[in-house]
């Protein structure tokens, strides 16, 4: 794509979209002329200008209007013009800090409060997907008597994600007993991902239970209901309504169609798309304008990490913006955060794999 330009034009190119990023408003030539340090006359920049729209990289909203970056323009200043981003305040991993270490036993909800920083931070819509436990691994399992006629079964997955079941028993357990119990489970599930435990696995772990069958059979339905869950991914949208705020959607029509779609949890994954993809060497995909499956998302830029445990990706974080997007502060500001959040919940070595902050360029 960049062999198809100049470098004059990949000059005029970057001024353009940073004028359109400040201001919303077409760019004429005379404006960059005037504005920008390139030297060049007003006629000479608008021959080039020709050239872009030609080659597809700025489009002409109006006919006496200037020139915007189009869908491919913007693909080319994120992949190669992009080169610095806001270098997020302290303050901002202050505030993270301190929702970790309050809150850290507790990470749906601390993903649902850094999502939201995230808003914040950015001003735009922000998307959690809550850890996917079928890609996890099973930590440890717990039974705990409650009373005469039940129980509760304590699920722990190798992120400290934690799930509760309530077993019925028709009988009190003894301390001694569930402690049999757990150990049972734990010797036969422990280390295993739900999408490993099949149905030798269940016969086995079944037959050397060994207990009254209703306690059995309530265990395995509970550990099957936690299988069964994974499949549902629980989204976390945050800041939906600041996507409002930018004149690309004063329109009425445009901002009710991308309203309905946060509101849709099945077309927000389709926008979000698989993150699966995205892993170490490829740890931050951006969806620009078009490139959108979604119609009313075309209007917007979807950013997109993981999170992982053991080098699985259990969830996602997107931030979600017009395509007029401040590219540079959204990945610098989500590198960060993501980062230290990775950090101190699950320690450096789950870090590696995050996005890194763009570097200030010394000018």
């Amino acid at each position: 794509m960049m062999d198809d330009l100049s470098a004059r034009q990949m000059q005029i190119l970057q001024a353009i979209i940073l004028n359109y990023l400040e201001t919303a408003e077409p760019v004429g030539s005379r404006t960059i002329s005037r504005r920008s340090p390139l030297g060049l006359s007003s006629a000479t920049i608008r021959n080039e200008m020709a050239d872009l729209e030609e080659l597809g990289f700025i489009i002409q909203p109006h006919t006496s209007a200037g020139r915007i970056p189009s869908s491919k323009g913007y693909r080319l200043y994120v992949d190669h013009l992009l080169s610095s981003g806001r270098i997020p305040d302290e303050n901002e991993t202050r505030v993270l800090t301190a929702l970790l270490a309050d809150k850290s036993h507790q990470l749906d909800t601390l993903l649902r409060e850094m999502g939201e920083l995230l808003s914040v931070l950015t001003r735009y819509p922000t998307v959690v997907t809550m850890p996917q436990m079928k890609r996890t691994k099973l930590k440890h399992l717990q039974i705990i008597p409650l009373d005469a006629r039940s129980a509760i079964l304590v699920i722990v997955t190798d992120g400290n994600i934690v799930r509760n079941h309530v077993l019925r028993t028709a009988r009190a357990l003894t301390h001694e007993e569930a402690d049999r119990l757990s150990k049972v489970l734990n010797d036969n599930l422990q280390g295993l991902t739900m999408e490993e435990i099949n149905l030798p696995v269940i016969q086995k772990t079944r037959r050397e239970l060994g207990a009254d069958q209703n306690i059995v059979t309530d265990l395995m339905d509970a550990i099957q209901s936690t299988v069964q869950y994974a499949d549902d991914v629980e989204l976390y949208a945050t800041g939906t309504t600041n996507i409002l705020d930018f004149p690309e959607f004063s329109d009425v029509t445009r901002a009710r169609a991308l309203m309905e779609v946060f509101q849709r949890k099945d077309e927000m994954l389709q926008a979000i798309g698989d993150t699966r993809s995205i892993g170490p060497g490829r740890n931050l995909r951006i969806t620009i304008g078009t490139e959108n499956e979604l119609e009313p998302m075309q209007d917007c830029s979807v950013v997109t990490t993981t999170y992982s445990v053991g080098g699985r990706n259990i969830g996602s974080v997107s931030v979600i913006g017009p395509v007029r997007m401040d590219y540079g502060k959204v990945i610098s500001t989500l590198g960060s955060i993501m980062q230290d959040f990775q950090k101190m919940v699950w320690g450096e070595e789950e870090n590696k794999n995050l996005p890194e902050p763009p570097q200030q360029d010394d000018q």
